[in-house]
């Protein structure tokens, strides 16, 4: 007769090669965080080798010299309303690849302010065309009131209603396999959008506001293109080690910056950081603890050009007004 077995013989194995990686794992990533501290020694007195670093990090086309002329841009009136002319724009933002989103052009010159939508978002959703825009508590409509201008733009994270399929994942593999990244195309998407915007003279300066997956595109954004003069990330900043996932994940990307050393990059501008104490996404916990690194790089620099919000919420956009009210009052110094 053959040898046979219970299925569930062999599991002690299994466990015990599964515990051997999360052990292993563990140990680098703390070996990460000590090679980090000693790496990011001279971030505020020498930033741009950090932010070449960081875009290497991401990949092409970020690696890259942009064109120095602004993007082809294609514009739709769609409404005038309540002293705002709502457009619909589409910019190529690398050869044959366009992408758009919604602007919201106020009177006369002012600051204009990318507010990004989240995971299964779209400019529209999250500027109320459809109605109610759930967790985003009227993010864009918030920042509307003030005057400024708005662009919303479209990245690849719409709900599956939209019928318009993708696999994020799969195209990030994809990108990532030629030298890119999913992050890197729409980070360089972002900036070639602000190229355009600063050839209009109806702008005078770019802030950036976001929620989720728009929090982490904000960090990310603003760590990395010195125009944006203040910014807004919500319900995204934490401790990647903590929420592994494939699209916020790079080569040694745990031995050069997390989202505290990524946080730092944004000094001396202006950086709203904010959580939720309930997220039931991201522990607020983690969230506080990457914060205090902040903190401690800070320690020569201070901590006046950075805030952490923890609110009474969720997964969600803070309610209160106080960010919005200071990133605008420091767009209107700039302007």
């Amino acid at each position: 007769m053959p040898y046979t077995e219970d299925k569930f013989a062999a599991n002690g194995y299994k466990q015990t090669y599964r515990d051997g990686l999360l052990r292993l794992i563990e140990q680098r990533q703390q070996a990460g965080e000590e090679t980090r501290k000693l790496y990011t020694q001279a971030i505020f007195t020498d930033p741009e080798p950090y932010r070449r670093r960081f875009r290497e990090m991401l990949g092409w086309p970020l690696t890259e010299p942009r064109d120095t002329a602004p993007p082809a841009a294609e514009c739709e009136l769609l409404a005038e309303e309540d002293g705002y002319r709502l457009y619909r724009m589409s910019f190529e933002i690398l050869p044959g690849l366009k992408m758009y989103g919604l602007l919201y052009r106020a009177a006369g010159t002012q600051p204009l302010v990318l507010v990004q939508h989240g995971g299964h978002g779209t400019p529209e959703f999250i500027g109320g065309l459809y109605g109610d825009d759930g967790n985003y508590n009227r993010m864009l409509e918030r920042v509307k009131q003030y005057g400024v201008h708005i662009f919303a733009p479209q990245l690849l994270l719409w709900h599956p209603d939209y019928e318009v399929e993708f696999d994020r994942v799969g195209i990030d593999a994809q990108l990532k396999r030629v030298g890119s990244s999913i992050t890197a195309v729409e980070i360089h998407g972002l900036q070639r959008i602000l190229d355009y915007f600063e050839g209009q003279d109806f702008v005078s300066c770019f802030g950036m506001v976001g929620l989720s997956y728009g929090g982490f595109y904000t960090l990310f954004t603003s760590a990395l293109d010195t125009r944006i003069r203040s910014a807004v990330s919500c319900a995204f900043f934490n401790d990647r080690d903590k929420v592994p996932s494939c699209d916020w994940s790079w080569w040694q990307a745990a031995e050069l910056l997390n989202d505290a050393e990524i946080a730092c990059l944004v000094y001396p501008r202006r950086l709203c950081l904010e959580i939720a104490d309930h997220d039931e996404l991201f522990a607020c916990e983690n969230g506080k603890k990457s914060f205090e690194k902040v903190q401690q790089y800070c320690a020569e620099v201070g901590t006046d050009w950075v805030d952490l919000i923890v609110f009474d919420g969720v997964h969600e956009f803070c309610k209160e007004d106080r960010p919005i009210e200071r990133l605008i009052a420091d767009l209107r110094k700039e302007a």
